[in-house]
C-alpha cells in the first residue's frame, strides 16, 4: 500500500477521504481503545475548481488522550483554513464527556466552509449529533460516497466492535510450503524467518491480548511478548485451557507478574487444587459451559480491550472457526518444508474469508483475510497493521488484491 504522498491531491472527493485514512493510520496501537482517525484539509487551487484541490494540511489523531484529527490538521495547516474543505474519515466529536474538547465548535471556529465526512462516529454520545451540530452552525456538511464510507468503517471496525462491548479478534498462524504448522510428529519447529517474525512483534505490541490455546503451551513454551518493538500498549497474555492441563512452570506463568496472564477454563476444573497448581499472579476464570466465545467475552469485561491476538494452533484455529469468533486472520506461508505426513496440518480457511493484501517478507509470504460473515467487515481492504508493514524494514512485493 501506498503512503500518504502516493495519493494525488485529486478533484474527487473519494481520493481525499482516502488520503485521510491513509493518514489515520498511522496511530495504530496508540490511539486504542479510541478509533483511529484522519483528517485532510483542501481548497480550491488558485486556478479554479476545474484544477485539483490543494491540501494545506492534514493531521491524525495522535495518541489516546491526545489531539484528535481535527485540531491537528488545522495546527498544521499553512495559511488560513478560512473558507477550506475539511475531509474527515469519522464524523466530528461533540461531545464534552472525554479527556479532549469536542472537535465540532474547533471546525466552525476555524471558518472550514465545508466537511466531507467519511462515516458518522457510532458512539451513541455523537452518532450524527456532531453533523448536526456543524449545520446548525451553517456549515455544509456532505457524506462520503458508500464504498468510500465502507472503507471508513473498516478503519475503526474494532471502535464499532467495541460499542457491542466485544473485542475484535486477529487470529495468526505460520505453516510450511506443504501447509503444516510444526516439525514431524508435532515437534515444535521454527517456520517463519525473522523479517516475519518481527512483523509479528509488532502486532503483539499494537494489541491488546495475545492468546494461545493450550496445546501450543504444551507443545511450544511460548513467551507471548513483543520483542524488539516499541512497545506502545500494555499486553494481556490469555490461555484458552478448557480442562486446565497447562503446566505451571511453564514461562508464561512464570512472568505472570510483569505481563497479566489469565487461563480460561471449565468452572468445573477450576477448583482451589487446580488454582493452588499455579503462581498466584495467574488469573484463573472458570467459565459456565466453556465455549471460546464465552471466555473471551468472560475476559472482554477488563477495561479497555479492543484487540485480540490468537496465535492458533490448528484445534483452536477451527474452534474458532467454528464459533465465528475470528474477524481478520493471518497466514504466513514459509518458501521451506519443515514437517512430514506425521506433522499437524493447518486448519482450512473458510469460504467466507476474503483475501485483502499478500505481502513477501524475506522468504515468506504473509496473507490477510477478513472474514465477510463477521459484524465487524465492512470491506475488503487492507488493514492499518498490513499497511503499516509496508513501510518497515521487510521486503515488500506486492499489495492489495481487494
Amino acid at each position: 500500500m501506498p503512503n500518504p504522498d502516493d495519493y494525488p491531491a485529486a478533484g474527487s472527493d473519494a481520493a481525499l477521504i482516502r488520503r485521510a485514512i491513509r493518514v489515520a493510520m498511522d496511530g495504530r496501537g496508540e490511539v486504542e481503545p479510541n478509533p483511529m482517525v484522519g483528517c485532510v484539509i483542501a481548497r480550491d487551487a488558485p486556478a479554479g475548481p476545474s484544477k485539483p484541490p490543494v491540501i494545506i494540511g492534514e493531521g491524525r489523531h495522535v495518541a489516546f488522550g491526545q489531539a484528535h484529527a481535527e485540531p491537528t490538521a488545522l495546527a498544521d495547516c499553512r495559511e488560513d483554513p478560512r473558507g477550506a474543505t475539511a475531509y474527515v474519515t469519522l464524523e466530528p466529536c461533540c461531545h464534552t464527556n472525554k479527556k479532549t474538547p469536542p472537535c465540532a465548535p474547533q471546525v466552525i471556529a476555524a471558518g472550514i466552509a465545508r466537511v466531507v465526512v467519511g462515516c458518522l462516529d457510532p458512539n451513541p454520545a455523537v452518532d450524527g449529533q456532531g453533523v448536526a451540530m456543524l449545520r446548525a452552525a451553517g456549515v455544509r456538511v456532505d457524506h462520503a460516497a458508500t464504498a468510500v464510507e465502507a472503507e471508513c468503517r473498516q478503519l475503526i471496525a474494532p471502535f464499532i466492535a467495541a460499542q457491542s462491548n466485544r473485542p475484535y479478534v486477529t487470529m495468526k498462524w505460520a505453516e510450511d510450503n506443504h501447509g503444516y504448522v510444526a516439525g514431524p510428529g508435532g515437534e515444535r519447529a521454527t517456520i517463519s524467518g525473522p523479517a516475519t517474525n518481527r512483523l509479528v512483534h509488532h502486532l503483539r505490541a499494537r494489541s491488546d491480548v495475545v492468546g494461545v490455546g493450550a496445546g501450543t503451551v504444551i507443545a511450544d513454551d511460548p513467551a507471548l511478548t513483543p520483542r524488539g518493538v516499541p512497545i506502545v500498549r500494555p499486553l494481556r497474555r490469555w490461555v484458552f485451557d478448557r480442562g486446565l492441563r497447562s503446566p505451571a512452570d511453564c514461562q508464561l506463568f512464570e512472568t505472570a507478574e510483569q505481563w497479566p496472564t489469565t487461563i480460561f477454563c471449565d468452572a468445573s476444573a477450576a477448583g482451589p487444587q487446580s488454582r493452588a497448581r499455579y503462581p498466584a499472579a495467574v488469573k484463573i476464570v472458570g467459565v459456565d459451559d466453556f465455549t471460546l466465545a464465552r471466555a473471551i467475552a468472560a475476559g472482554a469485561t477488563e477495561s479497555g480491550i479492543t484487540h485480540v491476538l490468537v496465535e492458533s494452533g490448528p484445534l483452536l484455529a477451527a474452534g474458532m472457526f467454528a464459533e465465528n469468533l475470528v474477524d481478520r486472520l493471518w497466514v504466513i506461508r514459509a518458501a521451506r518444508r519443515v514437517g512430514d505426513a506425521t506433522a499437524p496440518s493447518a486448519a482450512a480457511i473458510p469460504a467466507n474469508f476474503v483475501r485483502t493484501a499478500t505481502l513477501a517478507f524475506g522468504d515468506d509470504v504473509v496473507s490477510e483475510y477478513l472474514n465477510t460473515q463477521s459484524a465487524a467487515f465492512f470491506a475488503a481492504v487492507p488493514s492499518a497493521d498490513i499497511v503499516l508493514a509496508t513501510d518497515s524494514d521487510a521486503d515488500f512485493s506486492a499489495a492489495c488484491e481487494g
